[in-house]
């Protein structure tokens, strides 16, 4: 087993590299992959300067919705002698009931306050900043999972870089809790691979501390448990025995998540999880099953047509299923199972080559990430568009995966080791066009989105025009119309806020 494939590049291993990928390859992606291979700085360059384009115009942005509570009128942010108080109370203080218990984000929020005071602009940039690590940590995942594809590796990357869909995460201060989780859930499972394929044992050390940093910044981060198993079923890298691999994935993943469930038994006085979903309290099984189905299509479309996005779905922005035949939920009802399918298929053929292995593990990522996102673990709404920020990255690596293999495929390249196949010009050159043009729509997109959460009042006004039935935001928007001085339009929100709500 050669374990060196779990060390990281440099440039005595580069032209190694190089020389393992299917053989001399001339066309436009072929030499793009030896350059990213053999030059990695600039990929990791390229990827942090699509994040600050996609997001420049974050600084400028206010405090918004839960930044409130949970960093203005939060005395364990705002106290520096409470700052270690994160780690014995409720995410939101010790007089909500919310069982949420995230104190690593918390103690990130005090130590800048501690730092500049309420400075938004600090608070957003650091935001931006942590982006950049989780998209340079997506992109070392995916060369783990697949060495021999660099530009499959960088293409998945530079789309988790600036899809829209991530303004959830990165444009909310509060929500760096996404980006912590998955960074560090990334980071815990790149030490316990080193350390799966041959690295040395404090790598178990370094993957045991990340993944409880994932767990103690959000309950987000706790899938990377079982896509650890699974990746030790799929990869033939795997230079440790059954029972020694066994034995390390238990102190790498069992024994934090064990001790970040006492501390948060603890602190939440003997709760683990949320008891049930408000949002679907009184629905019988099979509407709720059927409504969740619903969510699961429309995240799905965001991550292909990032548009409309909203910055919360309360109540009633996402409607009941009345019945299977609703569009939502039949789209459902068609599109998740093939996901799982296709997971699995790819899964199953793994050993025809790596590109294959590489997009099942993305998909069973995506999959695994996504289970707290589908109600399996009670949630307070039906969807967030935050919560994809983890599982996308696996999604866009399998992506990355499909489009550099049909761009190699059309430009003659080899395939997947195969041998050369007949140029197709068209494709050749159609495909890297499309990649350039999907990744700059959607930083435009990004782009324009940060406008809407400039300050409160433009947050609740693009949320209601999407969602016009959110009672939560028309009364954020009531609120946020009389802050200005519109009273006439701040009780008018209000009163269809109590329509909708009541």
């Amino acid at each position: 087993m050669d374990a060196g494939a779990a060390r990281p590049l440099t440039p005595a291993r580069a032209p190694r590299i190089v020389a393992a990928m299917a053989g001399p390859d001339d066309t436009l992606s072929g030499r793009l992959a030896r350059d990213v291979a053999v030059r990695p700085l600039r990929a990791a360059l390229l990827l942090a300067a699509a994040c600050g384009v996609a997001y420049f115009g974050s600084p400028a942005n206010g405090f918004v919705l839960d930044d409130h509570p949970i960093i203005l009128g939060n005395p364990m942010v705002t106290d520096a002698s409470r700052m270690t108080d994160a780690f014995f109370q409720p995410y939101q203080g010790d007089d909500r009931n919310d069982l949420l218990y995230r104190p690593l984000t918390t103690l990130s929020l005090s130590v800048q306050w501690a730092l500049h005071g309420p400075a938004a602009w600090a608070f957003h940039a650091v935001n931006v900043l942590l982006h950049v690590a989780a998209t340079i940590l997506a992109w070392l995942l995916a060369r783990a999972l697949l060495p021999s594809r660099p530009l499959a590796a960088l293409i998945g990357a530079l789309l988790f870089a600036v899809h829209p869909i991530h303004t959830d995460a990165v444009s909310s201060i509060v929500n760096r809790s996404e980006i912590l989780a998955a960074a560090f859930a990334v980071g815990a499972f790149l030490a316990f691979f080193r350390w799966a394929t041959g690295g040395r044992r404090g790598l178990l050390a370094t993957a045991a501390g990340c993944y409880l940093a994932a767990l103690m910044s959000k309950e987000s981060g706790a899938p990377v448990i079982g896509f650890a198993l699974l990746w030790g079923l799929v990869d033939s890298r795997r230079a440790r025995p059954a029972g020694r691999f066994v034995a390390g994935w238990t102190v790498a993943f069992v024994l934090p998540l064990a001790l970040y469930a006492g501390l948060r038994f603890a602190a939440l006085d003997g709760a683990l999880v949320a008891s049930s979903n408000r949002y679907f309290h009184g629905v019988d099984a099979i509407p709720t099953v059927l409504t969740v189905l619903g969510v699961w299509a429309r995240y799905l479309k965001l991550l292909l047509v990032p548009f409309p996005l909203a910055a919360d779905y309360s109540y009633l922005s996402i409607p009941i299923a009345s019945g299977p035949l609703d569009p939502w939920p039949l789209a459902g009802l068609i599109a998740v199972p093939l996901v799982f399918a296709g997971t699995a298929a790819l899964l199953l053929a793994s050993r025809r080559g790596p590109g294959l292995a590489a997009a099942g593990l993305g998909l069973g990522w995506f999959l695994l990430f996504m289970a707290p996102a589908s109600n399996v673990v009670p949630l307070m709404i039906p969807m967030a568009e935050r919560i994809t920020y983890g599982a996308t990255v696996g999604a866009f690596l399998a992506f990355g995966v499909g489009a550099e293999a049909l761009w190699a495929w059309g430009a003659g390249g080899r395939d997947g080791g195969t041998g050369r196949v007949a140029p197709r010009p068209v494709v050749a050159t159609l495909v890297p066009a499309a990649l350039a043009l999907v990744l700059a729509i959607f930083a435009g997109i990004t782009i324009d989105r940060e406008r809407a959460w400039r300050d409160d009042l433009s947050l609740a006004a693009d949320n209601v025009a999407t969602h016009p039935r959110n009672a939560l935001m028309l009364a954020n928007l009531a609120s946020a119309l009389a802050n200005r001085g519109d009273l006439e339009a701040g009780a008018a929100a209000l009163a269809r806020a109590v329509e909708v709500g009541p």
